[in-house]
Formats: structure tokens, sequence, C-alpha cells
């Protein structure tokens, strides 16, 4: 399965993830609900990608919105109730400093909120910078799920055995994520809650200078298994600026996903369908990715993107 997230971040990088559904590989996404006007206007886009799967990802960490419901008491967000830094929040749910009942409200708020928008239930449920498997969250998010308020499908951030030594991207952060998602696992298991056996896609600059960023990814993954391909497509998004600082980098995914080298042809995926509930999941196979892109292609959308910059930026 192969999930766009941040949809609803800005209207722009919206418009980018539903360009990769309708011209690339990308068959799922994760849309923000805490984002005001951003998501919003988002969400109209969504009739003209009817057969995207949209999931809800859960924001505790700073995207320049405020919480839903949570207030400072709660340790989750600052005076004026904007989420935290990712570090300040993991270190507050580490020592035991996050309140777990205003943590549980949020995420009520926020799948509340979501049902509103697009009129029907998340198909699965992750978090923004995956916050969902931080300890405190993930036990609310977990609590939600038991109550039926959110769906039994979310992500791990546990990769192939072996990735983490063969693909040499972003080791620090990629270990981290592994402890994090094998940490939440457990959990997970526990509650018989389905999720992904294998996940990839952090990328760096040097990797979005390639002309398939996932290459070693993909050609790393195991024969068997549920894979989760995240991607973070978009166009140039100015309403991103202070806000996050993965802007540019999204152009060049978009460009990547959408280019000859990664097609629908080249990256097959076969349906299977867990005993529990019948969610729709895709295994990933790597075989037969192509080489021959047109890098004059590339860079002519990407350049067709920096001509949209503002000069502030």
């Amino acid at each position: 399965m192969i999930t766009a997230d941040d949809f609803g971040f800005g209207l722009a990088t919206s418009m980018g993830i539903i360009h990769a559904h309708l011209y690339g590989p990308v068959d799922r996404t994760s849309i923000m609900v805490v984002t005001g006007d951003h998501v919003k206007s988002s969400v109209q886009l969504l009739d003209g990608a009817p057969g995207l799967e949209l999931g809800l990802h859960l924001v505790f960490t700073d995207v320049g919105a405020c919480a839903l419901s949570a207030t400072s008491a709660s340790a989750l967000v600052d005076s004026q109730r904007r989420f935290l830094g990712i570090q300040n929040l993991y270190f507050r749910c580490m020592s035991g400093k996050v309140d777990s009942s205003a943590t549980f409200d949020e995420i009520c708020a926020q799948a509340e909120l979501f049902l509103r928008l697009i009129g029907r239930p998340p198909t699965h449920v992750d978090g923004h910078h995956h916050a969902h498997q931080f300890p405190v969250i993930r036990q609310a998010m977990l609590r939600a799920i038991r109550e039926g308020i959110l769906p039994r499908v979310t992500r791990r951030t546990v990769e192939a055995p072996g990735m983490l030594k063969s693909v040499a991207s972003c080791r620090t952060a990629r270990f981290v994520l592994n402890a994090l998602g094998q940490a939440a696992s457990v959990d997970f298991r526990r509650e018989r809650i389905d999720f992904n056996d294998h996940f990839f896609g952090v990328l760096n600059d040097y990797d979005l200078a390639e002309e398939n960023p996932w290459e070693q990814y993909l050609a790393a993954l195991p024969p068997d298994g549920i894979a989760e391909w995240m991607v973070h497509p978009g166009f140039y998004d100015e309403s991103l600026i202070g806000r996050d600082s993965y802007i540019h980098q999204r152009i060049l995914e978009l460009a990547a996903l959408t280019g000859p080298s990664i097609t629908a042809q080249s990256v097959t995926a076969s349906a299977r369908c867990t005993p529990n509930h019948g969610a729709f999941f895709a295994r990933i196979n790597a075989t037969g990715i192509g080489h021959g892109h047109r890098t004059n292609r590339r860079l002519a959308f990407v350049q067709r993107q920096e001509s949209n910059r503002s000069t502030t930026f």
C-alpha cells in the first residue's frame, strides 16, 4: 500500500496527493483535520478521486494549528493550545507528564471532525511524525479503537529485516522509528490491530536527487509480507512556510512518483484481506522497476513548480 501523508496540510499539498493518485501509484492518503481552512478547502478535491482510500492522520506535533480540545493542562500543547515540537512531545510522553484522558478526548475530537468533513469513517489511522506510536498517545488511540471510534487498521514503523543495514539513508532517524514501531507492535498485537509487516519511505536530499528515490528500499523488500510505502508528494505550497520544513522535497517526490520510472506497471500490488474486517492491503512487488526515467521531463516539472515560489520564500 502506498500512502501519501499530510492531506489537508495545505491546498497545494493536497492537490499534489490527488495528482499522485490519478497519475501515479498512490492508493491511500492520511488526512489532517486540525488545519482549519486548509483541510476544508482540500476535501473539495476528493470528489475527483473516488478510488483514494482516506485515513485519519492524528496530529499531536506542531503544524501551525491549535488542538481541537486539549489545553495546556494536558501537557499536550503550549499556553496558546498549539501542538509541541516532536522532541518536546516525546519527552513529555516518556516522562508520564501527558494526561491520558485529555489525549483520548483530543483523538475523539479529531475523529469526529474527520467524520463531519468526509462523511464516513476513516479506513485507517496513523499519526503525523508517527506520534500515534508514542507512549500515552498509542494507549489513548487503542482505547478509541476498542470503543469503535477509530478503525482497527494502523501503521507501525518497522522496516523489513536487513533494510536498516542495506539502505544508508537517514539511518539514525530510521533506527529510532524502528525502535518506536517495535515497542508499539507489542500493544497492537495484544489488541489484535491490523498493521503492516514492513514500512519504508524516509528520504534525504541525496535520495531525492535520484531518478527513483526509493530504489534502494524497493530492492531490499522481501518477497512476502505487507509493506507500507510512505510518500509525501505535493505541488509547491507557500502555506507550509513557517509550518513545515519539507516543502521543496514534496515537489521532487511528486515528480518521481508520476515519472516513467515508477508506474502502475512497474509497481504491482496484490490485494489481501484480513480475516477480521476485510480491510484492503497491498503487497508491493519490487521486481521490474524501470530505469528509463527521462531526466529532462522531471526537471521541467520541478522548474514549473519553482516558478510558483513566492519572493518571500
